[in-house]
């Protein structure tokens, strides 16, 4: 019975749109309700790579969420950055669940960024399974942008699936192509606008809106929302020297709570 009630939750959890094909990871996103497409930090390899170009250290991460109280329902990820002159490369693993159903990924990029802009381009290995149905593969790519439209105003774009993989060759059942598009409006250093829309191309679109403020040097406050279905957010962060500690809250309309708590380390090149 409890097998089949946690494939029952998953199937529901797709349905919303809270796992497959969305790979958002790092406290200070789930703060914002997923609102990081504009993002240059270390989370954007799982993010939006398009940012992976603006980091100009190397760099360590890990992240660690638990949703809706099951505690099958985990979500573990880490990865790592090298920096150069001409450009930098990540990889990454994530994984959500246990051995009743669970997502597995690795995740190589590299990017660069020339002047005003930065691209990325990255290969997944996507790795999912079912206990009542067995194990499938698959590779896909993503491609990601960040441009600076003015010192206060930036743009992000990101696709992930661009090659459209399948789950299966023999059913044609494809892992989700997802579309993101969104602007940041940052007014001071202290404050950032968040504003994103993100499009399955099998659902409808959903919207998202962040904030993050800088209370005061090193501590930082956020919130958001996002639809589909409606998710409220609030996080905190704490940035001494080159370390970063960030914590995310959000409340998931339909599935309840999700708490988020991440880790980075930077080194010098």
């Amino acid at each position: 019975m409890k097998r089949i009630l946690l494939l029952l939750l998953v199937a529901i959890s797709f349905s919303s749109h809270a796992q497959v094909g969305s790979f958002n990871l790092g406290g200070r996103s789930a703060g914002m309700a997923g609102a990081s497409l504009t993002l240059g930090d270390e989370f954007s390899l799982f993010n939006n790579i398009g940012g992976l170009g603006r980091l100009e250290n190397h760099a360590a991460f890990a992240s660690y969420q638990n949703r809706y109280g099951v505690s099958q329902f985990q979500v573990v990820g880490a990865g790592a950055v090298y920096a150069t002159d001409i450009g930098n490369a990540g990889v990454g693993f994530y994984k959500f669940g246990d051995d009743i159903y669970s997502e597995q990924r690795v995740h190589l990029a590299v990017g660069n960024k020339i002047q005003m802009v930065s691209l990325s381009l990255g290969l997944d290995l996507l790795q999912y399974n079912i206990a009542t149905v067995g194990t499938s593969r698959a590779l896909a790519i993503q491609f990601g942008g960040i441009a600076e439209i003015t010192s206060q105003l930036r743009f992000g774009a990101h696709i992930f699936n661009l090659n459209q993989a399948k789950y299966d060759s023999e059913t044609g059942e494809r892992i989700p192509t997802i579309m993101k598009g969104g602007f940041s409006y940052r007014p001071s250093d202290e404050l950032m606008l968040n504003l994103e829309v993100e499009k399955d191309l099998d659902f409808d679109e959903i919207f998202k809106a962040g904030i993050e403020y800088r209370i005061v040097e090193k501590v930082f406050v956020r919130t958001g929302i996002s639809t589909q279905p409606f998710i409220g957010a609030f996080g905190v962060g704490f940035h001494p020297k080159n370390l970063k500690f960030d914590y995310g809250f959000s409340n998931d309309s339909k599935l309840g709570n999700i708490h988020e708590i991440s880790v980075a380390y930077s080194f010098k090149k």
